[in-house]
């Protein structure tokens, strides 16, 4: 197994995330085919459709990721994010993503509850407090997200984020009346050059998400504001998080199907403290419930840093509730 940290450890102080993207370009990022969906109509709760054995597909808009070069310590945006996961017969999870098939059981549990760990991959939940309570059909989530890495053939690894769930029905979005979301953001940074340890070279940043539909119209935007940060593990073993000036746009873009794909920006305020914002990066979600009552997806983000202009990949995911 590569070194990495635990489920969580990503961007940080003042040296890492630019975002990228400008005014309201379309971004190409597809949602699931219908053959892949779950819709919430049928089966509402993303709990309940692992539980009776449906497996759930995180389409490209739903997931993001960075893959990992042993080799040459290299990382870049992983080219496929897609993913499904599935309640296998012993009751744990089976992650399919980047060609493999990783079937995990009880006794891979980690300590903490959180996840399913082995040698070579892991997968942890991020909706409740532990990985029980996140596949407990009683906590009526519509979607669910999973933070997840695996070791692939070639020397390669992949690490992620992936949300999978119950869809709302394209059909019935346009006579849904507009709608704004609550939640949250939370991104991954690491260089693309140089990663030799996962918990040496990924920062974090979180904030909070709000999103504004207007399904009428067909269109979408957001924001994160009240910024946070922390550095790897290894450069702060106490994790703590310091405030991050500014704020990154989702900038508007339309609602294709029951989704949405739209390009990242920010302000000068997180532009001095951060990082400049350059084309590429992008955000986007699909709709979950029967009324689009939750809205979930991926973020890619590249670019360089403020302070010494090094390059870096970022990964992470939005998770909004219907206010």
């Amino acid at each position: 197994m590569r070194t990495r940290g635990h489920f969580i450890a990503i961007l940080a102080g003042t040296s890492l995330l630019s975002a990228c993207g400008g005014g309201g370009t379309t971004v190409s990022r597809a949602g699931n085919a219908a053959a892949d969906q779950v819709l919430a109509k049928t089966t509402p709760v993303a709990a309940q459709a692992l539980a009776d054995g449906t497996t759930l597909r995180a389409s490209e808009r739903a997931s993001s990721g960075v893959a990992r070069n042993f080799d040459d310590a290299t990382a870049a945006a992983a080219q496929d994010t897609t993913a499904r996961v599935t309640r296998n017969g012993s009751g744990a999870l089976t992650l399919q993503v980047g060609g493999e098939t990783i079937a995990f059981a009880p006794g891979d549990l980690t300590g903490d509850g959180y996840g399913y760990e082995t040698g070579d991959a892991g997968i942890w939940a991020w909706n409740e407090d532990s990985m029980a309570e996140a596949l407990d059909p009683a906590n009526g989530r519509n979607s669910l997200v999973f933070d997840y890495y695996a070791d692939l053939p070639g020397n390669k690894g992949q690490s992620g984020f992936v949300v999978v769930g119950s869809e709302t029905d394209a059909a019935d979005l346009a006579a849904l009346p507009s709608a704004t979301y609550s939640g949250g953001t939370r991104v991954r940074v690491a260089p693309t050059a140089g990663f030799e340890n996962y918990d040496d070279a990924v920062s974090e940043a979180r904030g909070d998400l709000t999103m504004a539909a207007n399904f009428g119209a067909g269109t979408i935007s957001g924001s994160v504001t009240n910024m946070e940060g922390r550095a790897p593990r290894n450069v702060d073993p106490t994790r703590t998080w310091s405030a991050l000036d500014g704020t990154l746009a989702l900038n508007s873009t339309g609602i294709t199907g029951n989704g949405f794909a739209g390009t990242v920006s920010a302000d000068s305020a997180f532009t001095t403290e951060v990082g400049t914002v350059g084309a590429g990066s992008s955000y986007a979600g699909t709709f979950f419930g029967t009324a689009a009552n939750e809205v979930a997806g991926g973020v890619s983000l590249t670019g360089t840093s403020a302070e010494d202009g090094t390059p870096y990949v970022g990964w992470g995911f939005i998770q909004g509730y219907k206010d």
